[in-house]
C-alpha cells in the first residue's frame, strides 16, 4: 500500500505522521522525531518499518509537510507555459526565491493585500531535498530528493509585471509576499514515484484551469537541483519546484482569483492540495500609505 509521510495536529499534538489509504499512524513515542525539524522526517521514513506506531484519528489541521528552510522556484520550466506567456525557452534554469513565511498548509487560507486585483494561480510540484550537499551532477542531484508534494505558486501580477521591462519582473512583490505558497497535504517519497512522471490539474471553484504533464517540463528534476547546487549547497529543508503548467489567468483571459474562491491541485499519484482565497481589511486611513 502507498505510504505518505506528513505533519499535522492529530489532537492538540503537533506530529509527524504516516498515510496508508485512509488511515494515519503516528510514532508512540513523538518525542523521539519532533516535528519541528526535517531530519525528524527522514529518520521517521528510515525507521518506518520497525518504529512502533500507532493508529490514530485522522488530522485536524495540517500543517506544511515539512518545516521549510528555503523555496526555490523556476520561472518558465514548462514548455506551454513559456508559449503562452510569449517567452523562449530558458538556456538555463531561472530561479526566484519565496520564504518559510509564505507557507500555507492544506486546508489552509491564502489571505489577499487588499489592494490586489490580479492574484493568479500555478499549481507545480514541489521537489523536497533529502540530503545536504553542493556542486552536484544530475544523478547525484537526483538521488539528493526525498519525495515530492504539491504547491501553489500564487503570483501577485499586479505587482509582478509593474516594473518591466524597464527593471526586469518584480520577483519578490510579485512572488515572495505573505501566504503565496500553499504546501501538502502531504510528501510521496522518491522511492514510489522513480519515473518522475505526474499530470497535473489545477481546479478554481471546480473549474479545471490548469491541465499538463511533467513531460512538458524543459528541465528535470536533477537538473534544477543540480544547477543550483553549483552555488549552493542544499539540504533538508529546502524545496524546490517544478514550474507551472499552461493555463494561469494572467495569459488567458480567465478571472483572478478573489475572496471565496476555493483554489484545488491535484497531482496524480500524490492527491490534492486543497486552499481558500480571502482579502485581508482594508487598514484604516491614517494607517495605509495615503496617510503618509
Amino acid at each position: 500500500m502507498q505510504r505518505y509521510l506528513l505533519r499535522a495536529r492529530f489532537g492538540s499534538e503537533a506530529s509527524w505522521g504516516v498515510r496508508e489509504g485512509d488511515r494515519f499512524l503516528v510514532p508512540v513515542d513523538r518525542k523521539a522525531y519532533p516535528s519541528d525539524t526535517p531530519e525528524s522526517m527522514l529518520k521517521l521514513w528510515a525507521e518506518r518499518d520497525h518504529a512502533p506506531l500507532e493508529w490514530v484519528e485522522p488530522p485536524g489541521t495540517f500543517l506544511p509537510p515539512l518545516p521549510i528552510h528555503r523555496i526555490f522556484c523556476p520561472a518558465v520550466n514548462f514548455r506551454m507555459h513559456g508559449k503562452e506567456a510569449h517567452m523562449e525557452v530558458p538556456s538555463e534554469p531561472y530561479f526566484f526565491l519565496k520564504f518559510p513565511s509564505s507557507a500555507v498548509p492544506h486546508g489552509g487560507a491564502v489571505v489577499l493585500p487588499h489592494q490586489v486585483t490580479q492574484a493568479d494561480y500555478e499549481g507545480e510540484i514541489g521537489i523536497i531535498v533529502g540530503r545536504k550537499g553542493k556542486h552536484w551532477d544530475r544523478k547525484e542531484a537526483e538521488e539528493a530528493i526525498f519525495g515530492y508534494t504539491i504547491v501553489d505558486d500564487v503570483s501577485l501580477r499586479d505587482y509582478q509585471f509593474r516594473e518591466a521591462p524597464r527593471y526586469g519582473k518584480n520577483w519578490v512583490m510579485g512572488k515572495a509576499f505573505d501566504d503565496s505558497f500553499p504546501i501538502g497535504p502531504w510528501i510521496l517519497p522518491r522511492e514510489n514515484a522513480p519515473d518522475f512522471n505526474f499530470t497535473i490539474e489545477t481546479k478554481v471553484n471546480g473549474e479545471l484551469r490548469q491541465s499538463g504533464s511533467t513531460e512538458d517540463m524543459i528541465y528535470s528534476p536533477g537538473e534544477l537541483l543540480s544547477y543550483l547546487s553549483e552555488v549552493n549547497t542544499l539540504g533538508p529543508g529546502d524545496v524546490v519546484t517544478t514550474g507551472t503548467p499552461s493555463g494561469v489567468a494572467a495569459h488567458n483571459d480567465r478571472r483572478y482569483l478573489r475572496a471565496g474562491d476555493v483554489v484545488e491541485i491535484e497531482v496524480s499519484r500524490i492527491g490534492t492540495l486543497r486552499h481558500h482565497i480571502s482579502v485581508e481589511e482594508m487598514p484604516p486611513a491614517h494607517q495605509t500609505r495615503s496617510a503618509h
